[in-house]
């Protein structure tokens, strides 16, 4: 669920262990970024969960998005799932999937008062299958504004911890949220000239940010939810973050403009994936 490119060097040379991880405000919500934070929380990467990830990897190649290779899109040591992802200037987007049940059904039993087990089975459970990682601008665990779960895998450096937020086990309705510590940020880049900060001999991993449909960064997220209580402490943080929209409606589904959706497309991609893309 994280990916850092930053600390990716490392995690490369180490079979890379790990890589994932007001209304008024949003009637222009196509037209902004996702970066300035009023709280200090901005959005890190996007997760969605999915039941056959190379079937919904397919439909975002099919619209000019260009994935990272499976042989490079790592297992998540210790809980038993792995990811297919898609690289953004100033973020990502996982498809999340189980890859080993039995270190999935272990971990989950180490781990109660998570939300893995359910958020997988959404198709027959009904709750929302996405995640929203979060960062904090001069991070602080103790600034996280609401009540949060430690996460801890042997792969994270010595005491730190990934924060889940408490209501994600306890209101499924809403999308996953967890804060992740600054070595595992994913690195942001203004334009693609600035690729080349990435070393001479990672320089692989610089093409994977340059997509056939032409999109760089992710400028706003809209997701939405059934019967969910956006009253939540959780919820209202996530809402102030600018560009950010968590919403009721008829089904649960992901919105992300790229751009300021400056091409004006869109593609539905539906029943795959319950996510919309505009372009």
């Amino acid at each position: 669920m994280i990916i850092n490119i930053r600390n990716s060097y490392i995690v490369i040379v180490l079979i890379l262990v790990f890589f994932s991880c007001e209304s008024g405000k949003k009637e222009n919500i196509a037209n902004e970024t996702v970066e300035d934070v009023s709280s200090g929380l901005q959005v890190d990467h996007c997760n969605v969960w999915v039941e056959d990830p190379q079937k919904a990897k397919q439909k975002l190649i099919d619209i000019g998005f260009l994935a990272v290779p499976d042989s490079l899109s790592i297992i998540h040591k210790g809980q038993g799932t792995s990811g297919r992802f898609f690289y953004f200037l100033n973020g990502y987007l996982e498809l999340l999937f189980v890859y080993d049940q039995n270190e999935f059904e272990t971990n989950n039993k180490m781990n109660s008062k998570l939300d893995f087990a359910e958020r997988r089975n959404f198709k027959n459970n009904g709750v929302s299958p996405f995640s929203l990682a979060l960062r904090l601008e001069d991070y602080d665990r103790e600034k996280i504004p609401f009540q949060t779960v430690e996460y801890r895998q042997g792969w994270m450096s010595e005491g730190s911890s990934i924060y889940s937020a408490k209501n994600s086990k306890l209101n499924l309705k809403e999308p996953s949220i967890f804060v992740v510590y600054p070595e595992i940020e994913s690195d942001r880049f203004e334009t693609f000239s600035d690729l080349e900060k990435i070393p001479e001999e990672y320089a692989l991993w610089r093409t994977f940010f340059k997509h056939p449909n032409g999109a760089k960064k992710i400028t706003a997220i809209k997701i939405t939810s059934i019967k969910m209580d956006v009253n939540t402490e959780t919820i209202k943080a996530v809402n102030g973050i600018d560009n950010v929209e968590v919403k009721n409606g008829t089904e649960h589904l992901m919105e992300l403009y790229f751009d300021h959706n400056a091409q004006g497309k869109s593609f539905d991609l539906r029943p795959e994936l319950p996510l919309m893309i505009y372009l």
